[in-house]
């Protein structure tokens, strides 16, 4: 992995974004990486115009994980629910700035799966 792009996952993971339990949300769900143990709870709070006014995520797990539950809650503000679902591994690793090895795949994904599975219950 290319040294900048190391570094803007560092500063996702270091100082996230929207992290922290929502007290107020219409939809939580929790999503576990069984690989490695990573897990990650999404909170999605919709605006009365039916599209994300808030998202906030708590988790634990590896830089990767985590930092890419940070970029994604970022990205989806405002999106409505088949925008969010719409989103795809392509557009996962556009955030990170670039591929993960196979290995760290399901760690990269977390985040967009943990979301397409809570709109979809």
């Amino acid at each position: 992995m290319d040294s900048l792009y190391q570094e803007h996952i560092l500063e996702h993971y270091k100082h996230p974004h929207n992290r922290g339990r929502m007290e107020y949300f219409d939809v939580k769900y929790k999503g576990v990486n069984v690989s490695c143990g990573d897990d990650l709870i999404l909170y999605l709070k919709w605006s009365p115009e039916g599209k994300l006014g808030d998202v906030s995520f708590e988790g634990f797990g590896c830089a990767i994980s985590q930092s890419g539950a940070s970029m994604l809650t970022d990205k989806i503000k405002g999106m409505t629910k088949e925008e969010m679902l719409a989103l795809a591994s392509k557009d996962m690793y556009a955030l990170y700035g670039t591929t993960v090895s196979p290995q760290r795949e399901k760690c990269a994904l977390l985040a967009l799966h943990t979301l397409h599975e809570a709109l979809t219950k």
